[in-house]
């Protein structure tokens, strides 16, 4: 969840505060589907639900097991932009810091040198995707390697163009032939 700050009020040079939860992403396939290969899998709906994806289709099950959605490939939005994120927690060791601020700063981003404990904050370069379907579906996850997200959006929207150029040739009329000879 974001909202907005009034950032004169806050001291800050953010203009917006985010709720994060922390997810994990890895390989694992789910029960419901019988297979040997490991998709990748991340924690979505803050920890409700596990989402797996697999060549064609994500499969989104809640975490008691109860529920289930099914999402085809190529209705998923996927997207990327590089995110500049003021930490306070901890640093992630694959992040990349690109800059510091003041926690309390003036309007100009100077050090504001009223509050005594005032700290310098790293900024960092995150990847941000964002996952959405017609369905309901609407993620916005963050990760501390910019560059691995890149690529993953890159490669599922290539995979997206795949299946979709796949679908149009099987339904628009296009086939292939099989002659005995």
């Amino acid at each position: 969840m974001t909202q907005q700050i009034d950032r004169v009020r806050a001291r800050s040079v953010a203009g917006t505060v985010i709720d994060r939860t922390a997810a994990s992403l890895g390989r694992r396939a789910d029960t419901l589907v019988d297979t040997n290969d490991l998709p990748m899998a991340i924690v979505v709906q803050k920890g409700r639900a596990h989402a797996y994806f697999y060549p064609g289709f994500v499969l989104v099950v809640s975490s008691a097991g109860a529920d289930f959605a099914i999402i085809d490939l190529t209705e998923m939005e996927i997207s990327y932009e590089t995110s500049r994120f003021t930490e306070e927690g901890s640093i992630p060791n694959d992040a990349q810091m690109i800059g510091k601020v003041w926690a309390k700063s003036n309007k100009n981003g100077t050090r504001d040198r009223r509050f005594k404990d005032n700290r310098e904050l790293p900024v960092m370069r995150y990847g941000h995707v964002g996952l959405r379907s017609p369905g309901g579906m609407d993620e916005a996850l963050m990760f501390s390697r910019d560059d691995a997200c890149r690529a993953f959006v890159a490669a599922a929207n290539d995979l997206q163009r795949i299946l979709r150029s796949m679908h149009r040739g099987r339904f628009a009329g296009g086939h292939t032939s099989i002659t005995n000879g």
